[in-house]
């Protein structure tokens, strides 16, 4: 297969005497600081580091030819921890010269660490203003970033975009880069993914770790342009990233580059030999000897190796006038890094999620006739007309949706419904990339929350990136997906989710249970502008259930015209002013004698097993959470605290479940509370025959025996305190 390549162009800038000093005093810079962490570690002045020395030169040049041929406004990436050098150049042709000490305050993890405030190891910067999207440190995933980011520019129509992203040679096993390179291709993003290869992942080798012979082939099978650079040669990376990122400014479209024989001089990282290996060449020396050449510098000015003794960098090298006056200014931030305070250990507390927006939830009455997958219409068109909002997933847009959740809106936003590649962690890793725009409101669809698994990392990183970045940076990405057993689903059709993903710290998850809080609970996470995780469970779809929207008809031949168009696929009319708040449950009905905490569809397998039980005299107080984190607890204890009893029902299993977290807080609150937490039966699956899913899954049954066991059970709440609970819990 032949590979596409970039011609060259032959008005190239050149870079001047002054862009080749910068350059030099940049790389020195960065090679200073990063053996000064060497020294440090050896020390044993910090516990683990991550470095780059080698890199300099490529780093410099890169940053220098991304500088002449892109808009700052319309450029993002995601670096690599060896792209120190990278990006301390990137930011000092913007004017800024704080990034090493910015670096070293991170190294040090001091509470003067304005990228994560300790919270992050060194090179996880979070740099927005000038384009440096924050760096995670599974090394795959800024993969997906940058091609999220890129589709954001797309979807705004900005034309002369550039997004970027940086992985190591050992990276291009990871499946991430697959999924990117789907992506770019399918989508035709202006991306460009590079790869900086100096033939190691921490001990492996290429023929140990990685499949991938031929990069520029493998680029052609996705039908994407392709560069290579020699990462020692300053000139050739200047003019072959020139070439790149010119092409995807001018053309849209994405470029697969190679930088190849870069060196590695001290390692992976601190938990490797430090030992500074001098048999390899030094692509700092060997452009210091260049500039020298053309006239730029002198000789005193550049590093050289010498003979000396030890494992240390600078007994082998002297240090040449540049670099000695980049070394004496890391040294005094060193010493002025050292004497800043350390975080407090309460601010670990601190933007564990950003605040909920404010909302008025309306009165209610009555009762819908708009269904849930018709009322999740009306919000995405409203999320897009009013929020910025762009939805994609897998037969989201021709389909309309499996569930016919997004039927109609591919005609009414035909480049806002975007139909994905059957690839989870595309789909999401996408969302959340582009989720970092400002002004985007990101809404990925899993199409069965059985396949969000092959996606868990996305969701653990929605859920620290806020915290991570001492609330900085957030994803605007709300994730929908079905889930719950529903007519014969069987394994792979079938799950609930509430019990795997409940447990992320950060994440904020809503199941709504109705129309209403489906529509609602969607409008407010618009405005949250954090990650949300909408579960939805498939029973729900079609089913027309909770409160009547303002200004839903009454007439009989209106409501019967609405449903049939909502059946049609139609999208109704719903004011985009109204929400439901975030973290707020709701009584769905009053009771004196057990508290029912519920959420999804159990909310009415436990109104009819309330019904059954009000024939015996026995009334059911029956909580829908809506949000499931952070639950309103308050709420819950408010209800147990008047009736003494409770139970907690869900579709999920009981076994590690999300059931057993909200028992448990409630018997820690009230000590001897009878309670009860009821569920999925805990079988590996759910079977495709009917009679064996029915077997399997919560009924009104369990929640009848269930009532009837704690009522019979001897003890009680110690203290039972009568609390009034506002009419606006109240919700029939």
């Amino acid at each position: 297969m032949a590979v596409l390549e970039i011609p060259a162009y032959a008005d190239t800038p050149v870079p001047s005497a002054e862009d080749l000093r910068l350059a030099y005093e940049v790389a020195t810079r960065s090679r200073s600081t990063e053996e000064h962490i060497v020294r440090l570690v050896s020390r044993g002045e910090v516990k683990f580091a991550i470095w780059g020395p080698g890199e300099e030169v490529h780093g410099v040049a890169t940053a220098l030819a991304l500088h002449k041929a892109c808009d700052r406004a319309k450029f993002g990436i995601v670096p690599h921890y060896r792209s120190g050098a990278l990006v301390s150049m990137w930011v000092r042709l913007a004017g800024y010269r704080e990034f090493t000490l910015d670096l070293l305050r991170q190294q040090f993890s001091k509470d003067t660490d304005k990228m994560s405030r300790g919270r992050q190891m060194v090179y996880h910067l979070d740099m927005r203003e000038f384009g440096i999207l924050p760096v995670q440190s599974p090394v795959g995933m800024q993969l997906g970033k940058a091609a999220g980011y890129a589709k954001g520019f797309k979807v705004k129509g900005v034309e002369g975009s550039l997004s970027m992203a940086i992985i190591g040679d050992g990276t291009s096993a990871e499946g991430d880069l697959h999924d990117a390179m789907n992506a770019a291709a399918v989508w035709e993003l202006p991306t460009l993914l590079l790869v900086t290869d100096n033939r190691v992942a921490i001990s492996t080798t290429p023929e140990e770790g990685r499949g991938i012979q031929d990069f520029g082939v493998y680029a052609a099978s996705f039908g994407m342009h392709f560069v290579s650079a020699d990462g020692r040669d300053f000139d050739d990376v200047f003019e072959k990233t020139y070439r790149a990122a010119r092409f995807i400014v001018e053309t849209g479209k994405p470029v697969f580059m190679h930088v190849h024989s870069l060196p590695r001089f001290n390692g992976h990282s601190s938990a490797a030999d430090v030992t500074y290996d001098l048999k390899q060449s030094d692509p700092i020396i060997k452009l210091g000897q260049e500039l020298v050449a053309r006239g730029v510098l002198e000789d005193r000015d550049v590093l050289k190796r010498v003979q000396g003794e030890g494992r240390d960098f600078f007994a082998h090298h002297e240090l040449g006038n540049v670099m000695a006056r980049q070394d004496e200014e890391v040294r005094s931030i060193l010493d002025q890094v050292r004497g800043e305070p350390e975080p407090p250990p309460e601010s670990v507390f601190e933007h564990i999620r950003a605040p909920f927006p404010v909302v008025a939830e309306p009165a209610s009455s009555g009762q819908t006739n708009i269904t849930y997958a018709g009322a999740i219409r009306a919000a995405i068109k409203n999320i897009i007309a009013h929020h910025r909002g762009v939805l994609w997933g897998q037969d989201v847009g021709r389909l309309g949706g499996v569930m016919t959740a997004t039927a109609g809106l591919k005609k009414a936003f035909p480049d806002k419904i975007i139909d994905a590649p059957l690839n989870e962690p595309l789909i999401l890793g996408t969302g959340c990339g582009a989720g970092l725009h400002d002004d985007l409101v990101v809404l990925p669809e899993i199409q069965f929350g059985d396949y969000t698994l092959n996606a868990f990392h996305w969701l653990v990183h929605m859920g620290n990136l806020y915290w991570c970045t001492n609330g900085r940076t957030n994803f605007a990405t709300i994730m929908r997906t079905p889930v719950d057993p529903f007519g014969g689903g069987a394994v792979y059709h079938s799950m609930s989710i509430d019990g795997y993903f409940t447990p992320i710290p950060g994440l904020t998850i809503i199941m709504p249970s109705t129309s209403w809080d489906v529509y609602g609970l969607l409008m407010s996470a618009a405005r949250f502008r954090g990650p949300v995780v909408c579960l939805e469970p498939k029973w729900m779809y079609r089913q027309a259930l909770g409160p009547a929207f303002p200004g839903e008809p009454t007439d009989p031949e209106a409501i019967t015209a609405l449903k049939k168009s909502i059946m049609r696929g139609e999208i109704p009319d719903i004011s985009p002013e109204l929400a439901v708040p975030l973290g707020k449950g709701v009584i769905r009905r009053p009771g004196r004698d057990v508290t029912v905490v519920a959420w999804g569809r159990a909310v009415w397998t436990c109104m009819a097993a309330a019904q059954k039980l009000a024939a015996e005299g026995i009334e059911l107080e029956i909580i829908d959470l809506r949000t499931l984190v952070p639950p309103d607890m308050e709420l819950v204890y408010q209800s147990v605290g008047r009736t003494g009893r409770l139970l907690v029902a869900a579709e999920d299993r009981t076994f590690g479940g999300f059931v057993r977290q909200i028992e448990g807080d409630c018997t820690e609150h009230f000590p001897g509370l009878p309670a009860r937490a009821l569920g999925q039966k805990y079988v590996p699956g759910i079977a495709q025959n009917l009679s064996l899913e029915e077997a399997v899954v919560l009924t009104w049954e369990d929640v009848v025996h269930g009532a009837h066991a704690v009522i019979a059970q001897k003890g009680g709440v110690a203290t039972t305190r009568v609390v009034e609970v506002a009419p606006r819990y109240f919700l029939v």
